[in-house]
């Protein structure tokens, strides 16, 4: 049996923090794949990235700032965005905790995995 993960691919934009990879984590401990791509300056690095990687997520984890038209230039992926203050993603989350609660959602409700008590 082929169990398919959800992939999730993580961008630090705008930080210089180790924030993303602590949400790696939390995300791969919960059964996710998690490709971190490090961090990255501009819209057009984050789109090359998503488009290479092929994820079902992208995550942004963002500083003051946060990537342009990204839903734009990117129609088939789902996105998220952590990080302080406002922002125009639809899924934005203050803590890293809500955004893998987020990703645990969309995990067992898109993905076609067992659920724990059936495997």
């Amino acid at each position: 049996m082929t169990r398919r993960l959800l992939r999730v691919v993580l961008a630090e934009f705008g930080v210089d923090d180790d924030s993303a990879v602590a949400l790696g984590r939390l995300m791969r401990d919960d059964g996710v794949e998690v490709v971190y791509s490090g961090r990255l300056d501009t819209t057009e690095q984050v789109v090359r990235t998503a488009e290479q990687e092929d994820p079902d997520i992208l995550g942004v984890v963002r500083g003051a700032s946060e990537p342009e038209g990204l839903a734009e230039a990117l129609p088939d992926v789902l996105l998220f965005a952590v990080g302080n203050g406002p922002s125009r993603f639809d899924n934005a989350f203050e803590t890293l905790e809500e955004a893998a609660n987020w990703v645990s959602g969309v995990r067992s409700h898109t993905v076609e995995t067992p659920s724990d008590r059936r495997r």
